[in-house]
């Protein structure tokens, strides 16, 4: 758990709380009436990790005044607005266990679900209000592709390559350092020739244990398989598009590297300051 003065905290000066829940954090800012941040505080408690958010959120924030409102995103529950819309504000949120729970955003062809995420491309709306281009959001378990148009969320598109690539890490034991040249050559190979990546990853697991390939090679060949078949399928959301890459912790690193392999220009954005700026903008409801 990582605190920033949350234990000498005056709860008297402290307005109302964000929260942002992922897949593997909670985090939460308490704000000032003005906008400034007070404290902020993270834990592991993210989804999947308890089944009592309010309960996360009070150990993540101790001594917190039933009086002080939380709006919280990345814990919606159904029903959720659908595409095209706005990001979702406050008035739209959810009250359950005591928090304001924003919903998420929901698309009927193809079906799928943004989860939390619409709140950041909110953050970078605020910040960008004239962007008109694609936001991608890597994320652990899954990358979001989001189309941004006047403000409003247009269309998305998700992808499992994350939990795809989690699956053969801790299944076959890839492990190692980061091999760019590696993972670039799986990519270009991947947009090429997307329907045999099913293939080919068996003849990276195959080569690792009959031929001596380095550790690096396999996992960096592997996520590079993956996530060329990514955007060989996104490829309507980044050919031709402003592409802003959001980013946390260093981990679009392998995208930033492969979508500069096609000569996308990319503007790189901090995820979790978008979260907040996002969580902002919903609760004044602009």
């Amino acid at each position: 758990m990582n605190r920033t003065d949350a234990n000498a905290l005056d709860w008297a000066s402290v307005s109302w709380v964000a929260a942002e829940r992922t897949p593997a954090t909670l985090r939460a800012w308490a704000l000032s009436r003005g906008g400034t941040v007070l404290a902020k505080v993270e834990s592991g408690e993210g989804l999947g990790a308890t089944d009592d958010l309010a309960a996360a959120l009070d150990r993540l924030l101790p001594g917190r005044p039933a009086d002080v409102p939380v709006l919280v995103s990345g814990a919606g529950q159904m029903p959720a607005p659908a595409v095209p819309c706005k990001p979702p504000l406050r008035d739209a949120a959810q009250a359950a266990q005591g928090l304001l729970r924003l919903p998420g955003v929901a698309q009927q062809k193809p079906v799928d679900l943004l989860e939390g995420e619409e709140t950041r491309v909110a953050g970078f709306v605020a910040l960008n209000p004239r962007f008109d281009g694609v936001l991608c959001l890597p994320g652990p378990r899954q990358t979001r592709w989001v189309h941004v148009s006047a403000g409003e969320i247009v269309s998305f598109r998700s992808f499992l390559t994350g939990a795809l690539f989690a699956m053969l890490r801790d299944l076959e034991g890839l492990a190692g350092d980061w091999d760019e040249a590696a993972f670039l050559e799986a990519v270009d190979h991947a947009m090429g020739r997307p329907a045999g990546v099913a293939g080919d990853l068996a003849t990276v697991l195959a080569e690792l244990r009959l031929a001596g390939l380095d550790p690096a090679a396999a996992s960096s060949r592997a996520l590079g398989l993956l996530l060329g078949m990514e955007l060989a399928a996104a490829k309507p959301y980044w050919l031709g598009q402003s592409v802003a890459l959001v980013d946390e912790a260093n981990a679009a690193r392998p995208w930033h590297a492969a979508l500069a392999a096609q000569a996308v220009p990319v503007v790189l954005a901090d995820g979790t300051r978008l979260a907040l700026e996002g969580l902002k903008a919903a609760y004044k409801g602009t």
